[in-house]
């Protein structure tokens, strides 16, 4: 008996060792990309995305791959959705870093490169389809220098028949092709940009139907003089959703604490109003059997 439940225990026993050691490498995460690395011409150049979300509430993040975007490349074996290390300040703040299958060579221009050629059916259009109307940019980095994008746009679209009746005529399209540019200085990237070329645009309105959709994308590099140590200055004047989102977090936490002292200050109010009453009803009780003493001692007397 023993040994038959010991030969069906040692393949199960090995089964959920092998699977235990797969869940462990898969989980396994990259490393983070570190800032001010001195690169050599073409060498690679690791292109690292975040989150999605809605441009009129930064907060709100989703996993960049939420959406149905590229994992490999067409071209290359550069694979996409791989998890980084972050820190617990990035993880509270909704960063979701991961690998990109973009492949960059520092200081080499691309003109035009295929990533992928995906064919998308009507769960995946709506998708598209929805954030671009909720207006969605995607957030990317380099290094630590942050690039942000629109998803698309809804081109021709009544804004008045959109507040009236939830939703106005126009054409949603969505952008396929990302232009990076970036600038370099004595081997080190000091700054980063995403610009979406309006003229590859797809249109995706139509969701009834599959769709095929080619993303691409161009790597332009220049000199600049822009230090390395100055390279946040160019952000400080950015319109886009970084500085907000901040601002935004700053506010929300101040809001917080000025609840929690008026709850505080209340409660404490009450309390002592409570032991004022309690107090007052314990003094009578003294003073009426003082009296009471007092009165006795007399009669005894």
């Amino acid at each position: 008996m023993k040994a038959s439940v010991s030969r069906v225990l040692h393949p199960l026993l090995a089964i959920a060792f092998i699977g235990l050691c797969s869940t462990g490498v898969a989980a396994k995460k990259l490393a983070k990309v570190k800032a001010g690395l001195e690169y050599k011409p073409k060498d690679e150049v690791h292109i690292i995305v975040n989150s999605v979300g809605p441009f009129n509430n930064p907060v709100e993040k989703y996993r960049y791959y939420s959406l149905p975007f590229c994992t490999d490349h067409d071209e290359h074996e550069k694979k996409g959705a791989l998890k980084h290390k972050q820190r617990l300040r990035e993880a509270i703040a909704g960063d979701r870093r991961e690998s990109s299958p973009y492949a960059l060579a520092y200081g080499e221009n691309v003109e035009h490169r295929v990533l992928c050629t995906k064919k998308f059916g009507p769960d995946d259009l709506k998708m598209f389809k929805n954030a671009i109307e909720n207006s969605y940019f995607f957030e990317m980095y380099v290094e630590d220098l942050p690039m942000f994008g629109f998803l698309g746009d809804v081109q021709n679209e009544d804004y008045i028949q959109k507040d009236l009746m939830g939703a106005g005529d126009g054409t949603t399209v969505l952008f396929p092709h990302l232009e990076f540019q970036f600038g370099m200085n004595k081997g080190k990237i000091v700054s980063a940009s995403i610009h979406t070329d309006g003229t590859k645009a797809v249109d995706i309105s139509d969701t009834s139907i599959n769709n095929e959709v080619e993303f691409s994308y161009s790597v332009e590099w220049t000199e600049k003089k822009l230090e390395w140590k100055d390279r946040m200055l160019d952000y400080a004047t950015s319109n886009f959703a970084q500085p907000r989102s901040l601002e935004i977090h700053w506010l929300s936490i101040i809001n917080s604490c000025v609840l929690v002292i008026l709850l505080i200050a209340f409660l404490a109010i009450i309390f002592m109003r409570i032991l004022k009453n309690d107090f007052a009803r314990y003094m009578d009780i003294e003073e009426d059997t003082i009296e009471e003493e007092e009165v006795s001692r007399k009669r005894i007397v």
